[in-house]
Protein backbone atom coordinates (compact mmCIF):
# COMPACT_ATOMS: atom_id res chain seq x y z
CA UNK A 1 0.00 0.00 0.00
CA UNK A 2 1.27 3.39 -0.75
CA UNK A 3 0.33 6.99 -0.57
CA UNK A 4 -0.54 8.65 -3.69
CA UNK A 5 1.79 10.58 -4.93
CA UNK A 6 -0.77 13.52 -5.88
CA UNK A 7 -1.31 13.74 -2.02
CA UNK A 8 2.27 13.19 -0.85
CA UNK A 9 3.16 16.34 -3.14
CA UNK A 10 0.85 18.24 -2.07
CA UNK A 11 1.63 17.67 1.82
CA UNK A 12 4.82 18.64 1.36
CA UNK A 13 3.89 22.13 -0.76
CA UNK A 14 1.64 23.01 2.08
CA UNK A 15 4.43 22.51 4.74
CA UNK A 16 6.82 24.28 2.92
CA UNK A 17 9.18 20.95 2.75
CA UNK A 18 9.29 20.54 -1.32
CA UNK A 19 10.95 17.82 -2.98
CA UNK A 20 12.29 16.51 0.52
CA UNK A 21 14.22 13.34 0.71
CA UNK A 22 16.91 11.82 1.56
CA UNK A 23 19.43 13.97 -0.94
CA UNK A 24 17.86 17.40 0.07
CA UNK A 25 17.10 17.06 3.58
CA UNK A 26 19.84 18.95 4.36
CA UNK A 27 17.93 21.90 3.06
CA UNK A 28 15.53 21.86 5.62
CA UNK A 29 17.77 20.95 8.70
CA UNK A 30 15.73 23.64 11.32
CA UNK A 31 12.54 22.96 10.12
CA UNK A 32 12.90 18.94 10.56
CA UNK A 33 14.30 19.38 13.75
CA UNK A 34 11.17 21.94 14.68
CA UNK A 35 8.68 19.08 13.56
CA UNK A 36 10.29 16.03 14.79
CA UNK A 37 10.16 18.26 18.11
CA UNK A 38 6.68 19.08 17.58
CA UNK A 39 5.74 15.00 16.82
CA UNK A 40 7.21 14.14 20.08
CA UNK A 41 4.60 17.08 21.80
CA UNK A 42 1.99 15.72 20.27
CA UNK A 43 2.39 12.00 20.81
CA UNK A 44 3.14 12.62 24.90
CA UNK A 45 0.11 14.73 24.65
CA UNK A 46 -2.13 11.89 23.14
CA UNK A 47 -1.32 9.81 25.81
CA UNK A 48 -2.82 12.42 28.26
CA UNK A 49 -6.08 12.87 26.42
CA UNK A 50 -4.35 16.42 25.49
CA UNK A 51 -5.50 16.93 21.77
CA UNK A 52 -3.09 19.35 20.31
CA UNK A 53 -3.44 18.72 16.39
CA UNK A 54 -4.12 22.27 15.60
CA UNK A 55 -1.16 24.09 17.99
CA UNK A 56 1.48 21.54 15.80
CA UNK A 57 -0.67 21.51 13.13
CA UNK A 58 2.33 20.66 10.50
CA UNK A 59 3.59 17.97 12.12
CA UNK A 60 -0.09 16.33 12.60
CA UNK A 61 -0.48 16.99 8.82
CA UNK A 62 2.95 15.39 8.01
CA UNK A 63 2.45 12.36 10.18
CA UNK A 64 -1.12 11.92 10.78
CA UNK A 65 -2.33 12.72 7.18
CA UNK A 66 -1.06 10.24 5.35
CA UNK A 67 -1.51 7.68 7.93
CA UNK A 68 -5.48 8.34 8.53
CA UNK A 69 -6.01 8.49 4.71
CA UNK A 70 -3.98 5.13 4.34
CA UNK A 71 -6.29 3.65 7.13
CA UNK A 72 -9.11 4.93 5.34
CA UNK A 73 -8.78 3.57 1.84
CA UNK A 74 -7.77 0.12 3.97
CA UNK A 75 -11.03 0.03 5.55
CA UNK A 76 -12.92 0.91 2.51
CA UNK A 77 -11.28 -1.47 0.22
CA UNK A 78 -11.94 -4.45 3.07
CA UNK A 79 -15.74 -3.09 2.19
CA UNK A 80 -15.55 -3.51 -1.39
CA UNK A 81 -14.07 -6.43 -1.63
CA UNK A 82 -16.49 -8.67 1.10
CA UNK A 83 -19.57 -5.82 0.71
CA UNK A 84 -19.53 -4.30 -2.60
CA UNK A 85 -23.11 -4.22 -2.71
CA UNK A 86 -23.30 -1.00 0.11
CA UNK A 87 -20.74 0.25 -2.40
CA UNK A 88 -20.87 0.00 -5.73
CA UNK A 89 -24.51 0.61 -6.84
CA UNK A 90 -25.03 4.32 -6.16
CA UNK A 91 -24.85 6.97 -8.60
CA UNK A 92 -23.44 9.26 -5.65
CA UNK A 93 -22.04 9.04 -2.51
CA UNK A 94 -23.72 11.38 0.56
CA UNK A 95 -20.67 11.33 2.60
CA UNK A 96 -20.65 12.92 6.75
CA UNK A 97 -17.15 12.85 7.94
CA UNK A 98 -18.04 13.90 12.14
CA UNK A 99 -14.64 15.11 13.55
CA UNK A 100 -13.29 15.39 9.98
CA UNK A 101 -10.04 17.47 11.45
CA UNK A 102 -8.02 17.86 8.13
CA UNK A 103 -9.88 15.91 6.10
CA UNK A 104 -7.93 12.12 5.53
CA UNK A 105 -10.80 10.29 5.92
CA UNK A 106 -12.90 12.09 3.32
CA UNK A 107 -10.08 11.94 1.01
CA UNK A 108 -9.25 8.37 1.92
CA UNK A 109 -12.40 7.22 1.11
CA UNK A 110 -12.34 9.50 -2.43
CA UNK A 111 -8.95 7.74 -3.35
CA UNK A 112 -9.83 4.40 -2.70
CA UNK A 113 -13.51 5.13 -4.62
CA UNK A 114 -12.62 7.32 -7.65
CA UNK A 115 -11.51 4.93 -9.97
CA UNK A 116 -13.82 1.71 -8.98
CA UNK A 117 -16.51 4.05 -9.84
CA UNK A 118 -15.86 6.42 -12.71
CA UNK A 119 -19.12 8.06 -13.20
CA UNK A 120 -20.11 8.49 -9.44
CA UNK A 121 -20.13 11.76 -7.27
CA UNK A 122 -18.82 12.29 -4.45
CA UNK A 123 -21.01 14.92 -2.00
CA UNK A 124 -19.10 15.13 1.33
CA UNK A 125 -19.76 17.01 4.16
CA UNK A 126 -17.24 17.60 7.10
CA UNK A 127 -17.81 18.95 10.57
CA UNK A 128 -15.07 19.59 13.54
CA UNK A 129 -14.70 22.28 15.55
CA UNK A 130 -10.93 23.53 14.79
CA UNK A 131 -10.96 26.15 12.46
CA UNK A 132 -7.29 25.65 11.77
CA UNK A 133 -8.01 21.94 11.58
CA UNK A 134 -10.79 23.22 8.82
CA UNK A 135 -8.65 25.34 7.18
CA UNK A 136 -6.38 22.38 5.83
CA UNK A 137 -8.79 20.31 5.12
CA UNK A 138 -10.55 22.98 2.59
CA UNK A 139 -7.41 23.52 1.45
CA UNK A 140 -6.75 19.54 0.25
CA UNK A 141 -10.29 19.16 -0.67
CA UNK A 142 -9.74 22.43 -2.94
CA UNK A 143 -7.02 20.91 -4.44
CA UNK A 144 -8.24 17.34 -4.95
CA UNK A 145 -11.66 18.81 -6.77
CA UNK A 146 -9.76 20.88 -9.03
CA UNK A 147 -8.89 17.80 -10.60
CA UNK A 148 -12.35 15.88 -10.55
CA UNK A 149 -15.66 17.91 -11.01
CA UNK A 150 -16.97 15.15 -9.78
CA UNK A 151 -15.85 15.93 -6.02
CA UNK A 152 -18.20 18.29 -3.98
CA UNK A 153 -17.43 19.55 -0.13
CA UNK A 154 -18.78 21.53 2.06
CA UNK A 155 -17.10 21.83 5.62
CA UNK A 156 -18.95 23.33 8.93
CA UNK A 157 -17.06 24.66 12.44
CA UNK A 158 -19.35 22.98 14.89
CA UNK A 159 -19.18 20.80 17.53
CA UNK A 160 -18.83 16.84 16.42
CA UNK A 161 -21.58 16.18 19.37
CA UNK A 162 -24.22 18.08 17.63
CA UNK A 163 -24.20 16.22 14.45
CA UNK A 164 -28.99 16.56 14.54
CA UNK A 165 -28.56 20.21 13.82
CA UNK A 166 -25.08 20.44 11.88
CA UNK A 167 -26.98 17.80 9.27
CA UNK A 168 -29.92 19.12 9.33
CA UNK A 169 -31.51 15.76 9.74
CA UNK A 170 -30.35 14.76 6.26
CA UNK A 171 -29.65 11.17 5.48
CA UNK A 172 -26.49 10.04 4.56
CA UNK A 173 -24.26 7.08 2.22
CA UNK A 174 -21.46 6.49 4.33
CA UNK A 175 -20.70 8.20 7.80
CA UNK A 176 -17.62 8.16 9.35
CA UNK A 177 -15.63 9.08 12.22
CA UNK A 178 -11.28 8.75 11.58
CA UNK A 179 -9.57 8.90 14.50
CA UNK A 180 -12.13 11.50 16.10
CA UNK A 181 -14.85 9.53 18.66
CA UNK A 182 -11.85 9.58 21.55
CA UNK A 183 -11.93 12.92 21.09
CA UNK A 184 -15.78 13.70 20.84
CA UNK A 185 -16.91 11.46 23.63
CA UNK A 186 -14.53 10.65 26.37
CA UNK A 187 -16.87 8.30 28.24
CA UNK A 188 -15.92 4.98 28.80
CA UNK A 189 -18.67 4.11 27.29
CA UNK A 190 -20.79 5.60 24.20
CA UNK A 191 -23.57 7.38 25.08
CA UNK A 192 -26.83 5.51 23.25
CA UNK A 193 -27.99 9.58 22.41
CA UNK A 194 -25.39 10.70 19.98
CA UNK A 195 -24.91 7.25 18.16
CA UNK A 196 -28.86 6.58 17.88
CA UNK A 197 -28.51 10.61 15.88
CA UNK A 198 -25.48 8.90 13.91
CA UNK A 199 -27.39 5.19 13.07
CA UNK A 200 -30.73 7.67 12.70
CA UNK A 201 -28.74 9.50 9.73
CA UNK A 202 -28.13 6.88 8.01
CA UNK A 203 -30.02 6.17 4.28
CA UNK A 204 -31.07 2.17 3.83
CA UNK A 205 -27.82 0.07 3.47
CA UNK A 206 -25.85 3.42 5.02
CA UNK A 207 -22.76 2.51 6.21
CA UNK A 208 -21.23 4.02 9.78
CA UNK A 209 -17.05 3.26 9.56
CA UNK A 210 -15.57 3.79 12.46
CA UNK A 211 -11.65 3.82 12.83
CA UNK A 212 -9.63 4.12 15.98
CA UNK A 213 -6.02 3.90 17.50
CA UNK A 214 -5.20 1.07 18.46
CA UNK A 215 -5.36 1.21 22.27
CA UNK A 216 -6.34 -0.98 24.64
CA UNK A 217 -9.42 1.00 26.09
CA UNK A 218 -10.20 2.61 23.18
CA UNK A 219 -10.49 -0.16 20.78
CA UNK A 220 -12.59 -2.77 23.89
CA UNK A 221 -14.77 0.38 24.08
CA UNK A 222 -15.51 -0.25 20.30
CA UNK A 223 -15.50 -4.29 21.16
CA UNK A 224 -18.36 -3.45 23.45
CA UNK A 225 -20.40 -0.73 21.07
CA UNK A 226 -20.10 -3.81 18.66
CA UNK A 227 -21.45 -6.39 21.13
CA UNK A 228 -24.74 -3.85 21.00
CA UNK A 229 -25.01 -3.30 17.68
CA UNK A 230 -25.40 -7.29 17.47
CA UNK A 231 -28.54 -6.46 19.05
CA UNK A 232 -29.87 -3.54 17.43
CA UNK A 233 -32.93 -4.42 14.95
CA UNK A 234 -31.46 -1.98 12.32
CA UNK A 235 -27.70 -1.95 12.31
CA UNK A 236 -25.97 -5.12 11.51
CA UNK A 237 -21.98 -4.87 12.00
CA UNK A 238 -20.08 -6.29 8.60
CA UNK A 239 -16.57 -5.61 9.55
CA UNK A 240 -13.90 -6.84 10.84
CA UNK A 241 -16.20 -9.33 12.41
CA UNK A 242 -17.47 -12.65 10.39
CA UNK A 243 -19.91 -13.75 12.98
CA UNK A 244 -22.64 -11.97 14.16
CA UNK A 245 -21.87 -13.52 18.30
CA UNK A 246 -20.59 -12.29 21.16
CA UNK A 247 -17.35 -10.53 20.68
CA UNK A 248 -14.73 -13.17 21.43
CA UNK A 249 -12.35 -11.47 22.61
CA UNK A 250 -14.04 -9.39 25.53
CA UNK A 251 -14.45 -12.45 27.53
CA UNK A 252 -10.65 -14.18 27.14
CA UNK A 253 -10.31 -15.87 31.30
CA UNK A 254 -7.67 -13.60 32.49
CA UNK A 255 -6.51 -11.19 29.66
CA UNK A 256 -8.18 -7.62 28.90
CA UNK A 257 -7.64 -8.40 24.97
CA UNK A 258 -8.14 -5.67 22.19
CA UNK A 259 -8.53 -6.10 18.42
CA UNK A 260 -6.87 -4.37 16.41
CA UNK A 261 -5.11 -4.44 12.80
CA UNK A 262 -1.72 -3.99 11.62
CA UNK A 263 -1.29 -3.79 8.44
CA UNK A 264 1.86 -2.87 6.16
CA UNK A 265 2.65 0.06 3.96
CA UNK A 266 5.18 1.53 2.44
CA UNK A 267 5.64 4.94 4.32
CA UNK A 268 6.89 8.03 1.75
CA UNK A 269 10.44 9.00 1.93
CA UNK A 270 10.31 11.95 3.31
CA UNK A 271 8.11 10.05 6.38
CA UNK A 272 11.13 8.15 6.78
CA UNK A 273 13.61 11.08 6.28
CA UNK A 274 11.26 12.47 9.39
CA UNK A 275 11.64 9.44 11.48
CA UNK A 276 15.18 9.55 11.78
CA UNK A 277 15.99 10.31 15.55
CA UNK A 278 12.32 9.37 16.49
CA UNK A 279 12.46 5.73 15.43
CA UNK A 280 9.00 5.05 15.46
CA UNK A 281 7.25 1.80 13.69
CA UNK A 282 6.17 3.98 10.42
CA UNK A 283 5.97 0.64 8.22
CA UNK A 284 2.76 -0.63 9.77
CA UNK A 285 -0.76 1.03 9.96
CA UNK A 286 -1.91 0.01 13.57
CA UNK A 287 -5.34 0.80 14.28
CA UNK A 288 -9.28 -0.95 15.39
CA UNK A 289 -12.32 -0.32 12.98
CA UNK A 290 -15.72 -1.34 12.91
CA UNK A 291 -18.36 -0.80 10.04
CA UNK A 292 -21.96 -1.32 10.65
CA UNK A 293 -24.99 -1.11 8.03
CA UNK A 294 -28.53 0.19 8.42
CA UNK A 295 -30.29 -2.74 6.75
CA UNK A 296 -33.64 -4.76 7.86
CA UNK A 297 -32.57 -7.65 5.32
CA UNK A 298 -30.26 -10.18 7.11
CA UNK A 299 -26.65 -10.54 5.92
CA UNK A 300 -24.69 -13.50 5.12
CA UNK A 301 -21.06 -12.77 6.06
CA UNK A 302 -17.84 -13.92 4.09
CA UNK A 303 -17.19 -18.17 5.24
CA UNK A 304 -14.09 -18.16 7.40
CA UNK A 305 -12.41 -17.20 10.56
CA UNK A 306 -10.94 -13.92 10.85
CA UNK A 307 -7.25 -13.98 12.03
CA UNK A 308 -7.20 -11.90 15.84
CA UNK A 309 -3.11 -12.06 16.67
CA UNK A 310 0.10 -12.35 14.72
CA UNK A 311 1.15 -15.97 13.70
CA UNK A 312 3.54 -17.56 16.39
CA UNK A 313 6.12 -19.77 15.22
CA UNK A 314 8.10 -21.66 18.30
CA UNK A 315 9.82 -24.75 18.46
CA UNK A 316 7.92 -27.76 16.62
CA UNK A 317 5.12 -25.63 15.71
CA UNK A 318 3.07 -22.35 14.44
CA UNK A 319 -0.31 -21.61 16.02
CA UNK A 320 -2.75 -18.76 16.24
CA UNK A 321 -6.12 -17.34 17.41
CA UNK A 322 -9.22 -17.07 15.27
CA UNK A 323 -12.52 -15.30 16.05
CA UNK A 324 -15.19 -17.67 16.00
CA UNK A 325 -18.49 -17.74 17.49
CA UNK A 326 -18.27 -19.71 20.08
CA UNK A 327 -15.14 -17.46 20.92
CA UNK A 328 -11.56 -17.10 20.51
CA UNK A 329 -10.10 -20.15 19.18
CA UNK A 330 -6.33 -21.61 18.76
CA UNK A 331 -5.39 -22.75 15.28
CA UNK A 332 -2.25 -24.98 15.76
CA UNK A 333 -0.34 -26.67 13.22
CA UNK A 334 2.21 -28.82 13.89
CA UNK A 335 6.15 -28.79 11.66
CA UNK A 336 5.32 -32.24 10.35
CA UNK A 337 2.10 -31.71 9.51
CA UNK A 338 2.65 -28.92 7.23
CA UNK A 339 2.13 -30.00 3.90
CA UNK A 340 0.67 -28.64 0.10
CA UNK A 341 -3.08 -28.45 1.58
CA UNK A 342 -2.17 -26.22 4.60
CA UNK A 343 0.62 -24.04 3.65
CA UNK A 344 -1.66 -21.05 3.40
CA UNK A 345 -1.36 -21.52 7.15
CA UNK A 346 2.76 -20.10 7.31
CA UNK A 347 1.21 -16.88 5.43
CA UNK A 348 -1.32 -16.11 7.86
CA UNK A 349 -1.03 -12.95 9.87
CA UNK A 350 -3.30 -10.24 11.77
CA UNK A 351 -6.50 -9.72 10.39
CA UNK A 352 -6.32 -12.35 7.61
CA UNK A 353 -9.42 -14.50 6.61
CA UNK A 354 -8.72 -17.91 7.02
CA UNK A 355 -11.10 -20.81 5.34
CA UNK A 356 -10.50 -24.59 7.31
CA UNK A 357 -11.81 -27.72 6.43
CA UNK A 358 -11.13 -31.02 8.68
CA UNK A 359 -9.02 -29.36 11.60
CA UNK A 360 -9.22 -31.89 14.46
CA UNK A 361 -11.09 -30.21 17.38
CA UNK A 362 -9.00 -31.56 20.28
CA UNK A 363 -11.17 -29.02 22.17
CA UNK A 364 -14.24 -26.93 21.95
CA UNK A 365 -11.60 -24.40 21.51
CA UNK A 366 -8.24 -25.57 20.78
CA UNK A 367 -8.47 -27.16 16.92
CA UNK A 368 -5.38 -28.95 15.07
CA UNK A 369 -3.99 -28.88 11.76
CA UNK A 370 -3.38 -32.48 10.62
CA UNK A 371 -2.10 -33.58 7.31
CA UNK A 372 -5.33 -34.10 6.25
CA UNK A 373 -6.68 -30.19 6.74
CA UNK A 374 -7.25 -27.95 4.42
CA UNK A 375 -6.21 -24.09 4.66
CA UNK A 376 -7.14 -21.79 2.16
CA UNK A 377 -5.98 -17.91 2.98
CA UNK A 378 -8.60 -16.55 1.33
CA UNK A 379 -8.27 -12.44 2.37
Amino acid sequence: MRLPQQIESEILSRTGLEGLNFRTQSRYTRKLKRVREEMRRLTADFFVNNPSEAKYSDAYFLYNFPTNVMKTMFVAEEIRKHWSQFLLNRNHYSVLDVGCGDGAGMIGLYHALKDRVPDVEFRLMGIDSSKIMLDRARQMLQFRSRGDPRLKARLFQRNAREVCSATSRKKYDIILLVNSLAEIVEDDTLPSDFMGRLYGSLVEGGLLVIIEPALKKLTRRLMYLRDDLTRHKRIQVILPCLHDGPCALLNVKGRDEWCHQSVAWSPPEYLRVINQGLNREIGLLKFSYLVAVRTKVPLSATAGYRVVSNLLREKGRSRCYLCSPRGRVELVRLNKNENQCNRDFGETARGSILRIENAASVKPLYWQISDRTTVELID
